[in-house]
């Protein structure tokens, strides 16, 4: 159990490690490119404002060429970091210098260059590109634009970096987590496991001197009943009643401390459910009061591998909280298979369970304000969930005040013995 409890913290904590710095991954990556794009565009625009009287100068004389006709070739320039294309209003291309050789026609076939937005950012297989437009008076426009292949590359390097260092210092931290979570348990493990021998050690103890006390007053009762008065006879009763409850007590907190050390043992052999389940059907219905339809929906020839003695026990327990709180109605009793799955539901319509009771009614020595004038120790949904969890199933509830409850139990036809 603590194992899992260890497990299940260090896993918490390194997923909300993880998560974290993911986020802080995140936030940073989009900082640092927010931060160089902003950076390029600045750029770009002071490049734009030192040669914008050049830009007009340039397009004005490239211009009258234009229109005769003349050649306009642009110039190749590798060195220069930014490069520039002057257009008319057409969107006709009238002189420009160019860092990468036939930009240009890739620019002109991948955008509609008349049209398109002030900033863009596009991408030519690996490299990056970054392009700003700006107007020329009112006849043209200048497409001014730097590669930012380098910037990319190293946001991406960065990136990159950060991830595999969350990894590692992930790595770290659960292992150190799962340390430091094993350290800190230690004080309730061992506070778990005196709590653990106690109730294991008094159950055990307290089984003997109840039976000699059991036996005692049965023998009482037989063999001196002529000489008590009717008064006396009446308080041997309830002294062996509670006797009773008492030796079931003590044998309920057996088998709840037997399934906390991994003790319980189960007798599995292969179980004819119907054939069971019709069997304790008939045994309840007889003891059932007239005011409560006792009904049952059993699907015949379900086999499962299991202990039978905690099977009828578990049906007995979920049968009597029914039967307990249940004053008039139906009680329905079903067990149906589907695709390798079986389940078991005991329906009543007796006074239900308040939704905030609903988490704890498993609990032990739990019982709801308006179950405790019913009686019990409260032990009986703890035993039922364990023999289930034994058998390697789930059981649930759904219920609601005032119109019944639902107990739902499945079992996989593999895990039955398991």
């Amino acid at each position: 159990m603590f194992h899992k409890v260890k497990t299940k913290l260090t896993f918490i904590y390194t997923c909300s490690l993880v998560l974290l710095l993911f986020s802080f991954i995140g936030i940073l990556y989009l900082l640092i490119s927010h931060q160089i794009y902003q950076q390029e565009i600045e750029e770009l625009s002071a490049y734009y404002n030192k040669e914008a009287d050049d830009f007009y100068d340039d397009f004005y004389e490239k211009e009258d060429h234009h229109k005769k006709k003349e050649d306009h070739p642009l110039k190749y320039e590798p060195e220069e970091p930014i490069f520039y294309y002057l257009y008319d209003q057409a969107g006709n291309l009238i002189y420009g210098k160019e860092t990468n050789q036939e930009l240009f026609r890739w620019i002109d076939n991948q955008m509609d260059i008349k049209s398109s937005d002030e900033i863009i950012k596009m991408e030519k297989g690996s490299q990056h590109f970054l392009l700003m437009k700006q107007e020329i008076g009112a006849d043209g426009f200048v497409l001014i634009g730097k590669e930012i292949t380098a910037q990319q590359h190293l946001i991406e390097k960065i990136t990159w970096i950060l991830l595999l260092l969350t990894i590692f210092f992930s790595l770290i931290f659960a292992l150190l987590g799962y340390y430091f979570a094993g350290q800190a348990i230690k004080p309730i493990k061992r506070a778990f496991e005196k709590q653990e021998k106690f109730v294991s050690d008094a159950s055990h103890e307290l089984r003997t001197p109840l039976s000699i006390f059991y036996s005692s007053i049965d023998l009482l009762m037989t063999e001196e009943k002529d000489r008590l008065s009717p008064f006396g006879q009446e308080v041997l009763e309830d002294v062996k009643i509670e006797a009773q409850l008492m030796s079931k007590l003590v044998n309920d907190l057996l088998i709840l401390a037997r399934s906390d050390k991994n003790q319980l043992m189960l007798e599995s052999k292969e179980l004819n459910l119907s054939k069971l389940f019709t069997s304790i059907h008939q045994r309840f219905e007889r003891k059932i009061p007239k005011d409560i339809a006792f009904r049952e929906n059993i699907q015949p020839g379900i086999l499962f591998h299991g202990d039978e003695v905690r099977i009828q026990e578990l049906l007995y327990i979920l049968l009597d909280n029914a039967l307990r709180y249940t004053k008039a109605g139906e009680i329905t009793l079903g067990l149906t298979e589907n695709a390798g799955k079986i389940t078991i539901t005991v329906e009543d319509t007796g006074c239900g369970i308040a939704a905030e009771d609903l988490p704890l009614i498993f609990d032990r020595f739990y019982r709801a304000d308006q179950m405790r004038e019913k009686g019990g120790a409260g032990l009986g949904l703890s035993i039922a969930q364990t023999i289930v969890q034994a058998h390697g199933g789930e059981i649930t509830v759904s219920s609601q005040l005032g119109k019944g409850s639902i107990f739902t139990v499945i079992f996989n036809q593999n895990n039955g013995s398991s």
